[in-house]
Parts: C-alpha cells; sequence; structure tokens
C-alpha cells in the first residue's frame, strides 16, 4: 500500500489558512449535535484571515479531496475527517515508536524473517531487505496496547482494508477505485493495481488475497485447519504458490498450497473465483 494518497493530502495542509479550514469544519462536525456543515461566510468568520479571494482559492483546493460542498454548506469529506482525526491522535503520541516486532514468518521474497516495524504513523512489514505491507496506523494503538493486542488490531485492520479494496472502495477515503493487472512491478511480478480516484493513493494485491471471502477458499483452508477470518493476512504468505497470468490478463491464476495438498485457482482480481480445482 502506499503513502502517495496521504502525502497529497497532508501537502494541502502546508498551508495555514487550509489547515484553519479543516479544524474549523472538524470542530463544527465533532461538537455540534446538528452539524449540517458551513456556510462560506461562517467559515471566513471562523479563519484568521481578512483577504477573502485568497480564503476562496484555499478552500477551492481543499474541494474534492478533503472538503465536499452541499448547496451552500461546506463539510469535511471521510478522507478529511480520517485526516484530521490522525493529526488530532499525534498531540498525545508524536514520537510513538514500537521495536519491531518478530512475525515467526518467512518473508515470501526470500529466507529472511519477517518483522513489524512502526514509524512515523506506518507499520510495515518486511525484513529489511523487502517491505510486504505497508499501512497506516493509528498512533493511539502504540501506547494503550500490548503486543499481542496490537497485532491484532493490525491483522483486522488490514483484512478490512483488503475487503474494501476488492468491493472497489478506497479503505481510507471510500472513493471509487480503479483497477488494473500490472505484469511488470515490484515486490511480485504480479499484482492487481487499484488507483484511487478521489484520494490518489495506489493500492496494490497480490491475486491470493483477493478471494479470501470466498466459501469454496474458505473452506479448503479451513479443512485443513485455517480460519482464515481468524489468520493475520502475513500467516498465510507460506500458502501462495506459482502466479501466472491468463491470456494476457485481467484474469490470472494461482496455487493455494495447504498441509501438503495444492488447490489451482482462476480469478479476476475484483472478487469473483472463475475456476477452483482441488485435489480429490
Amino acid at each position: 500500500m502506499s503513502r502517495t494518497g496521504i502525502d497529497a493530502a497532508l501537502g494541502l495542509l502546508s498551508n495555514e489558512t487550509r489547515f484553519d479550514i479543516l479544524r474549523a469544519l472538524a470542530t463544527q462536525r465533532f461538537t455540534a449535535t446538528d452539524a449540517t456543515g458551513m456556510t462560506f461566510s461562517e467559515l471566513f468568520a471562523a479563519v484568521d484571515t481578512d483577504d477573502s479571494g485568497n480564503f476562496n482559492y484555499h478552500l477551492k483546493r481543499l474541494l474534492g479531496r478533503l472538503v465536499t460542498k452541499d448547496g451552500e454548506y461546506y463539510q469535511l469529506t471521510h478522507g478529511g475527517v480520517q485526516l484530521f482525526s490522525s493529526l488530532q491522535a499525534t498531540t498525545y503520541a508524536p514520537d510513538s515508536e514500537r521495536e519491531s516486532l518478530p512475525l515467526d514468518q518467512s518473508c515470501p521474497l526470500c529466507t529472511r524473517d519477517l518483522k513489524a516495524t512502526y514509524e512515523e504513523g506506518f507499520l510495515a512489514i518486511g525484513c529489511g531487505e523487502h517491505v510486504i505491507v505497508e499501512i497506516y496506523v493509528h498512533p493511539s494503538w502504540i501506547e494503550s496496547l500490548s503486543t499481542d493486542e496490537f497485532l491484532d488490531r493490525v491483522s483486522l485492520l488490514l483484512r478490512h482494508h483488503i475487503e474494501k479494496i476488492v468491493d472497489g472502495f478506497c479503505p481510507l477515503c471510500h472513493g471509487p477505485l480503479g483497477y488494473e493487472l500490472r505484469s511488470d512491478d515490484d515486490p511480485y511480478p504480479i499484482q492487481y493495481h487499484y488507483p484511487c480516484q478521489q484520494c490518489g493513493t495506489e493500492l496494490r494485491l497480490r491475486p491470493q488475497q483477493t478471494v479470501f471471502r470466498d466459501a469454496t477458499v474458505a473452506a479448503f483452508y479451513r479443512e485443513r485447519g485455517i480460519e482464515l477470518h481468524e489468520t493475520p493476512p502475513w500467516e498465510l504468505y507460506d500458502t501462495y504458490g506459482e502466479t501466472w497470468v491468463i491470456d494476457g490478463g485481467p484474469q490470472t491464476g494461482f496455487e493455494l498450497v495447504v498441509a501438503g495438498d495444492t488447490a489451482r485457482v482462476t480469478v479476476d482480481g475484483q472478487g469473483a473465483v472463475r475456476s477452483f480445482e482441488q485435489p480429490e
């Protein structure tokens, strides 16, 4: 998962006027029981500026990504709410870090051990040479949760992210996702890419990750002692076998190898299993 969309959103807030607009809308949303947004004049009065033209320019810069307009009322988008909540969280956990946590799994790209490392709001799962997953984690989790609780929470968050991506919605802003197959990218030669049309974040999944809600796939794992909805995604990497592109894409095929048994699956990258062959 990429930081592109988050970096772009944070870049918008590098200007004091734009940040004050976001803060005013967030304050009204979180404190007013009947919050419907703010009019232009209400927002202008709440922000410390005397230049209405300059204010209007910066307000327009926020529209679409962090702010939306309904009639005469301006309000935060879902992404704007998430971003402001995250910025608030850093005020009481600004420097929180956690030592690298061993995950008792091998890197799917080499033989090194996987570790989870938290830094500057992001949790990276990798081996030091390869980054397998990078995901935003709420800073308060670092201070308030034990190691096991922290990893359980990250596992749940990551599964929810994957499900939203497969459903076509950005897990960061709920905007619509594009969709394409790429077979020439790192760290995996075959991946589905899902660029968000609203916030710009580019998300990626391996073909195997797109079908874990499928009943047939879940049964294949369950019959071999693995409950997919209870298993951290990084503990499934060892079950991913060979992957291949079918007729130039976007369909792909792959193997799932569990307890010595191999299933061959064909998928479209949007959650649909086209074929499933498993051992007798």
